[in-house]
């Protein structure tokens, strides 16, 4: 099943959600910003191409400048 996710405003507009929610007998889940964060970060690493290999040197260099 797919899913929707919803960014209220405010704290009235989450309130408004959550009761619209349980009176709907919907599941749902409040997500912290890490756990935002962490999707966007997974996301991304499935996305990425795992073949592509970045030089040794290149990352020296980078860690140098560090």
């Amino acid at each position: 099943m797919e899913s929707v996710i919803i960014t209220p405003k405010n704290e009235s507009q989450l309130s408004d959600l959550k009761k619209f929610i349980a009176s709907s007998h919907l599941e749902a889940k409040i997500l912290s910003d890490e756990e935002k964060e962490d999707i966007g970060l997974l996301i991304m690493m499935s996305e990425a191409n795992m073949n592509d290999l970045v030089p040794e040197n290149e990352i020296i260099k980078i860690l140098v400048q560090s």
